[in-house]
């Protein structure tokens, strides 16, 4: 069933009004009428059962049923900090990341990264693309609370965000002894976290000095086995893999 997203206080007194691309999306596009169904959200977790009353050039109204929790979110926040990539990378991995259920995207400033954000005006129009894409993915993949895109952080900052977290690791070329699954079964035999981050380097990979920083942070560096994987890969594998590992890819 098509999904659109609204803000909670639009609701009043059970009825709810879609204007914009969204209203012209369900008139032109998917040629609904008065009487079908639709989920409604509210980006929070919330599902809402809906059915159109009205259409009209600019509108859409619709009367609310009843409301429940969205089944498609997953109980573990997960935060992939993913090292700037080439133009065009970052869509795609925000883009296949959201559909996995990630959490929060913190895009990263590591050394070796070739992509740099030129201005502010160039950030925001580029942060605004992103969060454009992580939304539109909700709606294709029936979640129920839009992933965060934060704005571009040096390195250092974004280990401090991961200190919040429960579990935190980061992808190493270079790591030999550590295995992803050993972290992942550590982390399992304490209880199912609430929280779990990792970090994924640029093309070029993280340099000797960053992975210095993140041993000094208690952030273990681990190897995703044989195979090196390129940056728009490894995100997604590993996060199919914490998905899996904590039973929220079943």
């Amino acid at each position: 069933m098509p999904k659109f997203f609204i803000k909670k206080n639009s609701i009043i007194n059970g009825h709810t009004v879609i204007s914009g691309g969204d209203a012209a999306h369900i008139a032109k596009v998917l040629r609904l009428s008065a009487g079908d169904a639709l989920t409604l959200c509210d980006g929070q977790g919330t599902d809402f059962s809906a059915v159109i009353t009205d259409l009209y050039k600019d509108r859409v109204e619709l009367n609310i049923s009843e409301s429940h929790p969205c089944l498609a979110e997953p109980e573990l926040a997960v935060t992939l900090f993913q090292a700037l990539p080439k133009q065009g990378k970052m869509d795609f991995i925000i883009e296949k990341c959201t559909e996995l259920g990630i959490g929060r995207i913190v895009p990263v400033f590591a050394h070796r990264c070739v992509a740099a954000v030129r201005d502010a005006k160039a950030e925001e129009k580029k942060l605004a693309r992103w969060r454009k894409i992580a939304a539109e993915s909700v709606k294709q993949c029936g979640r129920g609370v839009i992933p965060e895109v934060t704005g571009v952080v040096p390195l250092s900052e974004a280990i401090l965000m991961a200190s919040a977290l429960d579990v935190t690791f980061a992808a190493y070329e270079n790591e030999r002894d550590m295995p992803l699954k050993s972290v992942l079964e550590a982390a399992s035999g304490n209880g199912k976290p609430k929280s779990l981050g990792f970090f994924i380097g640029p093309e070029g990979g993280f340099e000797s000095e960053e992975i210095a920083s993140f041993s000094a942070a208690g952030i273990p560096a681990i190897t995703l086995g044989k195979r090196i994987l390129r940056t728009e890969t490894a995100g997604c594998a590993v996060l199919t893999a914490v998905m899996y590992a904590f039973g929220e890819l079943s």
